[in-house]
């Protein structure tokens, strides 16, 4: 199974999938693997994506891995609100694939959204 890590000292998963967030949001996993487990987890990845397009609200999901052999990957999710993803996130179906995962892959799921920086990006 993927053993969860919280990514932020400050404010754990949880906290964020039940506060009072409007507009889309991001969610962005760290996973850290061995890298003789790559083909592994994002065989394991591709069974989790399936299950989110099937659900409501996803926009866009895209998978990311270190360069030059590297253990790291990240998952950028774009859903359309928090509420889309706390009801796929939180659906027993999704708690049965997380039991499917192999030992070994850590997971570092956060939520974030957009920040407009004036003169260099909008929100």
């Amino acid at each position: 199974m993927v053993k969860l890590e919280e990514m932020d000292t400050h404010v754990t998963l949880r906290e964020q999938l039940f506060s009072n967030t409007d507009g889309s949001i991001v969610l962005v996993n760290i996973f850290h693997v061995d890298p003789s487990m790559a083909d592994t987890l994002i065989e394991t990845w591709k069974e989790d994506a399936e299950y989110f397009r099937s659900k409501v609200g996803l926009i866009s999901a895209q998978l990311h891995r270190g360069i030059a052999g590297s253990g790291t990957f990240m998952n950028y999710a774009v859903w359309e609100s928090l509420e889309h993803f706390r009801a796929a996130f939180t659906d027993p179906e999704f708690k049965e694939k997380l039991a499917k995962y192999p030992d070994g892959i850590v997971g570092s799921p956060h939520v974030f959204q957009k920040v407009a920086v004036p003169g260099i990006c909008v929100a």
